[in-house]
């Protein structure tokens, strides 16, 4: 007996340290600096201005590559499909107010807003008033948006009441 428990414990002392990393991180994360509704506030704006700018590697580098944006109908739409319309829509001009924010940890938080903005798309000019919602993620050493959600703004949140 004592044979066959060297032997289970030599095989599991070879196996079990491969399992170990694939199960470990591929590096070392960090927690990152505590956020604060201000730097929270800061990188929405900056999603913003390159959305503006049709700024696309600051997009996608701003952008999950799951991430997920909920319009105001229910219709979902992926990082992909948003990558390829912003080039197809100019903001003409926008204003974030009613700022709210909640962190969830480390790792996650969650902003809230009133947004108001005017566009240009296929020679339309649209306006749209909106209450949005993100949820921002630190993942591999940068932070990230992960869900995006539109409501009703100031006046579908009064019609709720």
């Amino acid at each position: 007996m004592n044979k066959s428990l060297c032997t289970v414990l030599s095989i599991c002392s070879v196996v079990f340290p491969f399992f170990a990393q694939d199960s470990a991180p591929s590096k070392a994360t960090t927690a990152p600096a505590p956020i604060t509704q201000a730097d929270a506030i800061a990188r929405e704006k900056q999603l913003f201005e390159a959305d503006q700018k049709h700024d696309m590697e600051k997009v996608n580098s701003l952008i999950a590559d799951d991430f997920v944006d909920i319009a105001r109908d229910g219709g979902i739409i992926g990082k992909q499909a948003l990558v390829k319309e912003i080039p197809t829509i100019t903001l003409l001009n926008y204003s974030q107010t009613n700022w709210d924010f909640d962190s969830m940890g480390s790792y996650a938080y969650s902003i809230s807003y009133d947004s108001d903005a005017t566009m240009l798309q296929d020679n339309k000019q649209i306006h749209s008033q909106n209450h949005l919602n993100s949820v921002w993620i630190y993942r591999d050493g940068r932070w990230q948006v992960l869900l995006h959600s539109r409501g009703g703004g100031e006046k579908g949140r009064a019609a709720k009441q």
